[in-house]
């Protein structure tokens, strides 16, 4: 091998990690800047317990208004199921330079989200 993977990506927490309290919930996780990256994964994360969903919503701004990214953008889709003691992604294929990880918790349960920036413009060395 010529190149390793972790010169080659960044990682961000967008979701941190959370018990549901109520059962349910909804957790719009924090914005990601995707400048000078060409490539973007969203992870969902599940504990023993607990199910939910996952999706990617996307801004132009960092502060503005995120709305889901439409299916035609997302490798995967949209609203998949969070699988216990695992993780689920979904490929990030918008232009938009702001991406966060939306979770919806369906049954109380450990959950995070974050998004791993691939393909840098420069490559770490």
């Amino acid at each position: 091998m010529n190149r390793d993977l972790v010169n080659n990506i960044a990682e961000a927490q967008s979701v941190v990690v959370v018990a549901g309290t109520s059962g349910t919930g909804t957790y719009a996780g924090t914005a990601v800047d995707l400048q000078g990256y060409d490539s973007a994964e969203v992870v969902g994360l599940l504990g023993a317990a607990g199910a939910g969903t996952i999706k990617i919503q996307e801004c132009a701004t960092s502060g503005g208004t995120y709305t889901d990214v439409a299916a035609a953008e997302v490798e995967g889709t949209q609203g998949t199921a969070l699988v216990q003691n695992g993780a689920v992604s979904l490929g990030y294929k918008g232009q938009l330079r702001y991406i966060k990880a939306h979770i919806t918790v369906t049954t109380d349960g450990v959950i995070g989200g974050l998004v791993i920036k691939g393909n840098p413009f420069v490559a770490k060395a």
